[in-house]
């Protein structure tokens, strides 16, 4: 029952990340992407009532993300901010580079954010 009653309150916990604020990073193809997305990221978190501690590390959000809701597809389906795809995109983008969906350049060098 307690199992049950702290999955619930994370999950209320990442609720903002449904119904935010916040600003929207932009474009993962933006020489600015890297420092735009960790800034909204960090904003959702926030709004969240997450630690500040875990809101500046992105590598904690990320893992916290998928130990809650299982895979990237599902968090990116949970939020409202942006499309599904561009949400896949942009955590992609920000942690291991390369191209998005689209095959542009992330960030416009194709290098990962960290």
């Amino acid at each position: 029952m307690k199992w049950i009653f702290a999955l619930l309150a994370l999950c209320y916990s990442f609720s903002a990340f449904a119904f935010s604020g916040c600003p929207q990073a932009v474009s993962d193809d933006n020489p600015g992407f890297c420092s735009s997305f960790k800034s909204v990221a960090e904003c959702h978190c926030k709004e969240s009532g997450l630690p500040t501690g875990m809101c500046r590390d992105m590598e904690a959000l990320y893992k916290r993300m998928m130990s809650t809701f299982g895979s990237l597809q599902k968090v990116c389906e949970y939020q409202t901010d942006t499309s599904v795809q561009t949400c896949i995109d942009d955590w992609v983008c920000y942690r291991q580079g390369g191209r998005d969906s689209q095959g542009r350049l992330c960030s416009s060098t194709g290098r990962a954010c960290q």
